[in-house]
């Protein structure tokens, strides 16, 4: 009997994925636990596997294609089993199967089906461009899934008229285009999630500066004994996580998190560190950083930004921070503020350290000083818990070998 394969639910955010490639090929045999194709979801790269052994019957996704969780993108079966395809065409919003040739009238019939009802399919990008340059699409042949319309369609079609010397009726000016860039999962969930947070959570944002003399010093007497632990040098962010997991036990509230009307208190302290890629950004935390030495944060900080831009962190590393750190100090940034990271209730902003001109003991000195500025959600977390935080947060920074 075939057996579907399916996009699986791998996170409570998770909704779609999109098809990276395909590792096997409709004909080719696969083993169970077999990487069949690879997806792109919000936050991760994830292999699929074949749930049994047999032969790639149908493929029913193109690679690029969003696939809902549920969705069925093969067909496996025996090799002289016949799969009925129809059925899967006939799905609203099933893909272009990449079947055998003699299944590729069911496409057809159902495009010209969707036709008739006054339905042209097509991408919005490709609506877009056709509605900028006067062309009706009814008159462009689509090659996407169910015959749906797409860009290089359109492009193709203009291509094609060129070539012909036809004109086409000028339509409104709009500005050129240079690039149309589609939004990654991972990118997309990112607009999604910040919308909702900036529009959800009222933030109040604090600020403070910090004196960072102590912090350096710190890291230039352990730097050598850190690194033979550790495998890499003790970092700044290294420092705030472990003063920030720290400082977050005398404030449970902003290890916390909104669940409708409810609140509530994590007990583990998971620090998330904001880290910068190509496709987006992803906050990987580290576990229970409160209760580690600075040596086994440094390494574990490493671990986690390493298989951050190799793609290869798994969703639970991700999923799993109570509170966010980014530090934008490596860049020309010396102040900014962050907005929270759903469903957390507290984010740590930290700008680049700076030689400043402060007063101590009645003298002017030249001091290394960061701005800070902690955004916190005012539906769970009032001014005066967020300033304590922050002016406790601040003390031990500036005393840092408690840290130890």
């Amino acid at each position: 009997m075939a057996t579907e394969v399916t996009i699986p639910n791998l996170g409570y955010t998770m909704t779609v994925a999109k098809i990276l490639r395909f590792v096997k090929s409709v004909g080719d045999s696969v083993e169970a636990g077999e990487t069949l194709f690879e997806i792109e979801t919000d936050k991760v790269n994830y292999g699929i596997e074949a749930p049994v052994s047999g032969v790639v019957k149908a493929i029913l996704r193109d690679e690029g294609d969003e696939v809902p969780v549920g969705g069925v993108v093969a067909i496996i079966g025996d090799r002289d089993e016949q799969v009925d395809l129809a059925r899967y065409m006939g799905r609203e919003g099933e893909g272009e199967g990449k079947a055998p040739e003699g299944e590729r009238q069911e496409r057809e019939v159902v495009s010209a089906a969707r036709l008739e009802k006054g339905r042209v399919l097509a991408s919005p990008v490709a609506r877009k461009m056709a509605r900028e340059r006067g062309i009706d699409l009814t008159l462009i042949r689509g090659s996407g899934r169910s015959g749906r319309i797409r860009m290089a369609d359109v492009e193709r079609y203009l291509r094609e008229v060129m070539t012909e010397g036809r004109e086409i009726e000028a339509g409104p000016t709009f500005p050129e285009i240079a690039e149309v860039i589609t939004m990654t999962s991972m990118r997309a969930t990112i607009a999604r999630r910040l919308s909702r947070s900036f529009r959800e959570a009222p933030h109040f944002n604090l600020f403070t500066e910090v004196d960072m003399t102590e912090v350096n010093r710190l890291r230039e007497s352990t730097g050598d004994s850190i690194e033979a632990q550790a495998g890499t040098r003790l970092s700044i962010n290294d420092i705030l996580i472990k003063g920030a997991a720290l400082v977050l036990r005398e404030f449970p509230l902003l290890n916390a998190r909104l669940v409708d009307e409810k609140i509530e208190v994590l007990k583990d302290i998971h620090i998330g560190l904001a880290v910068a890629l190509d496709e987006g950004l992803i906050v990987p935390a580290v576990e229970k950083a409160d209760h580690k030495r600075l040596w086994q944060i440094a390494r574990e900080r490493k671990d986690l930004v390493d298989r951050a831009r190799q793609g290869r962190l798994k969703l639970h590393e991700i999923e799993r921070g109570t509170f966010t750190i980014s530090n934008l100090g490596m860049y020309d940034v010396y102040f900014f503020t962050s907005i929270l990271n759903p469903p957390q209730t507290g984010i740590l902003s930290v700008g680049r350290i700076v030689e400043r001109p402060v007063v101590r003991g009645g003298s002017i000195v030249i001091r290394p000083i960061a701005d800070m500025s902690l955004a916190v959600d005012h539906r769970v977390v009032d001014g005066a818990v967020g300033a304590r935080f922050l002016e406790a947060l601040k003390r031990g920074l500036e005393n840092p070998y408690t840290l130890l």
